[in-house]
């Protein structure tokens, strides 16, 4: 026999399917159990009922911003007051997400929908049942039950509290009370919760998400479908109304804000007018950069004028000390450039000209002792007597001139010396004017803005798609609960198949046993040999079966056979209890022995392993080949069998799967 001594950790696919086939059962029951379970689910199990609601949330974009950050670009002012003024900015989509699923909206969803208190049969709106819930003050919650017991009568029963109310009546709990329809059915049943409790439950069914770029959407589950729609819609109302009432406020206060903040700048505004005029009064700078050109060219024009005039006068006073001196004559003064362009001195000029012209006249006829020659020649000397007085009149005045001149360039002088403080004055007030003017006009463009922001309510936030009552129920849907249902069955009958096929009470086929308890195993086929490994260190082999009343005859005929095959006596001693005749325990050993002194291979049947035949002859080198009925081997026994061997450091050769408990080999 064939010694396959190592095991490996792969997986038969063969002997995989052949513990699904013979686990057939298991399958089965786990197919009716997953379909009896799914059956359960969908008669039983309340239903649940899915709806949602949708809702744009579209962010204004503040229309001034950008105007206001042109208008105080570069401006550090106008650059706080644009970081200031900008708070107004929407927030993100994921706070509305938030707010939407806050304590506050589904508390106020769970006051209009009366949600502490539950309907359970029938599952019905709490709504359609009651007008009013007054449940404050928290609690355990407990079940109230109603049933009718005369017309328009009921009868409540609650923990610790009972009694008789009228359709349209006040139920009267010990934490408050319930006000009833007038239209009820026969029996209904109530889950009555705090408040606390109810906003919990609620906040657990309902989910809140972005459905896509600016579109929230609520859904809720619940156990019927009005229920599960009115949630979803009546959360969204909450949510708009807190919305433009918490916008309208912001941009109400905003707006008062800037208010305030134009009246400050205002009269900031008009101080620093004010204090502009006066500087531009007292200063006389209405413009700087202009004055300031026009005193330097007022003063360019001073100084080359006083440069003119000193020429001139030096030149006078020269010609002024000539005539003094006899070195020059009055008439030549006329000859100076100014006294050219005078016309006073002109006509004095021509009036010299023409007595000088008579004179000579008259002295071709007469002579210069005649009297008209004599009085023409006084009239020329009246008139050069005449110049050298206007000269020196004119040199007064050209020094009048100068000091003059000199003190309206020491007056430009003084006065541009102090023209860059004046200036820096002036440009200071003048920026001032300038920042508050600014800034006068960005708080009015976003008072502007605040007020259309409170017109607007809060930007483009409105209800997309209402929540409609769903006419079949989420939860459990037939085919799908019944197709999960026989799944998981089928998986559990598969399970439960292969493990009762490798940890099951019996063990099936030789691959089995291999796999599971380490050893090699066959079956027996009458005609095909059997051949064992290490016969020429044993030369005795115990064949003991593994049940009783199994046969161990046709295997050790046919080792015996195969060891005459291969050219070695053999001889099969039977110490079992149907041998004849039976050998005493005893003697076995020494029979065994005699046997090995006249043949080369001793095959021994034994009884079993409790037999006391059996003990006497078992050995370290004397291995023992198991027994085994044919199909179906009792685990148990076969572990026993080898734990045995184990204990006594008897070698197992292997199991032989032959014949039947009645010692006949099944046909094949």
């Amino acid at each position: 026999m064939s010694n396959a001594g190592t095991t490996t950790d792969t997986i038969d696919l063969a002997d995989l399917a052949r513990s699904l086939r013979r686990g057939w059962q298991w399958i089965l029951a786990g197919l009716l159990a997953g379909g009896i379970v799914a059956l359960l689910v969908i008669l039983f199990v309340p239903r649940r009922f899915d709806a949602g609601a949708s809702a744009i949330i579209r962010a204004t974009p503040e229309a001034g911003g950008s105007l206001l950050s042109r208008l105080t670009e570069g401006s550090g002012a106008g650059a706080g007051a644009a970081s200031l003024l900008g708070a107004g900015a929407n927030a993100p989509i994921e706070t509305d997400i938030q707010i939407l699923s806050s304590h506050a909206v589904i508390g106020a969803v769970v006051d209009s929908l009366m949600l502490q208190v539950e309907a359970r049969s029938p599952a019905v709106a709490t709504n359609t049942l009651l007008r009013t819930a007054h449940l404050p003050g928290a609690f355990e919650h407990f079940t109230v039950s109603l049933r009718r017991v005369a017309a328009g009568r009921y009868h409540y029963d609650a923990e610790g509290k009972s009694g008789d109310v009228g359709a349209n009546g006040v139920v009267t709990l010990l934490v408050g009370t319930l006000t009833l329809r007038d239209a009820l059915p026969e029996a209904f049943t109530l889950k009555v919760y705090d408040r606390e409790e109810a906003i919990l439950r609620t906040s657990k069914n309902l989910a809140v998400s972005k459905a896509g770029g600016e579109v929230v959407r609520v859904a809720f589950r619940a156990r019927d479908s009005l229920t599960a729609a009115n949630v979803p819609n009546a959360a969204l109302v909450n949510y708009l109304a807190r919305k433009k009432t918490g916008d309208r406020g912001a941009n109400a206060h905003r707006a008062e804000f800037l208010s305030l903040q134009i009246d400050s700048t205002a009269a900031l505004q008009a101080d620093a007018e004010e204090r502009l005029r006066r500087f531009q009064e007292q200063s006389g700078l209405i413009d700087p950069q202009v004055i300031g050109k026009l005193e330097l060219e007022a003063l360019a024009d001073l100084r080359k004028n006083m440069g003119i005039l000193q020429v001139e006068q030096g030149a006078l006073d020269q010609l002024l000390a000539q005539v003094a001196a006899g070195r020059m004559t009055a008439r030549q003064l006329v000859a100076f450039p100014s006294f050219l362009k005078s016309p006073g001195i002109n006509d004095l000029l021509r009036q010299l000209a023409e007595l000088e012209t008579d004179r000579t006249k008259l002295l071709e006829r007469r002579l210069e002792t005649d009297d008209q020659v004599v009085a023409l020649s006084r009239s020329i000397a009246n008139i050069e007597g005449q110049l050298v007085p206007l000269a020196r009149a004119y040199a007064g005045a050209l020094r009048q001139q100068g000091a003059d001149l000199n003190a309206q360039i020491g007056a430009v002088t003084s006065k541009l010396s102090t023209f860059p403080g004046a200036a820096q004055s002036a440009a200071r007030n003048t920026r001032e004017v300038l920042r508050l003017n600014q800034l006068s006009f960005a708080l009015q463009t976003q008072l502007v803005q605040a007020r259309l922001a409170a017109i607007q309510e809060g930007g483009d936030v409105r209800a997309l798609d209402r929540a409609v009552s769903p006419r079949e129920a989420a939860f459990p849907e037939p085919w799908l609960t019944s197709s999960l249902g026989l799944g998981v069955g089928l998986l559990l009958g598969m399970v439960a198949a292969i493990v009762s096929g490798s940890h099951g009470r019996y063990l099936d086929g030789p691959a089995a046993i291999e796999r599971v308890l380490g050893v090699p195993a066959v079956r027996y086929l009458p005609g095909s040999p059997l051949l064992m490994t290490g016969r020429e260190t044993a030369r005795t082999l115990l064949l003991i079966p593994v049940e009783l009343n199994t046969s161990t005859e046709q295997v050790a005929t046919r080792l015996a056979e195969t060891a005459l095959a291969r050219g070695a006596s053999a001889t099969v001693l039977d110490f079992s209890e149907s041998g004849a005749p039976a050998v005493a325990g005893s003697s076995a050993n020494t029979v065994i022995l005699r046997a090995e002194e006249s043949s080369s291979f001793v095959v021994a049947r034994l009884p079993g392993l409790a037999s006391d035949s059996t003990a006497a002859v078992l050995s370290h080198d004397r291995p023992v080949l198991l027994v085994a009925p044919d199909g179906r081997v009792k685990r148990r026994s076969l572990t026993a069998a080898l734990e045995t061997l184990r204990r006594l450091d008897v070698p197992c050769a292997g199991i032989v799967l032959a014949g039947s408990s009645n010692g006949t080999v099944p046909s094949r």
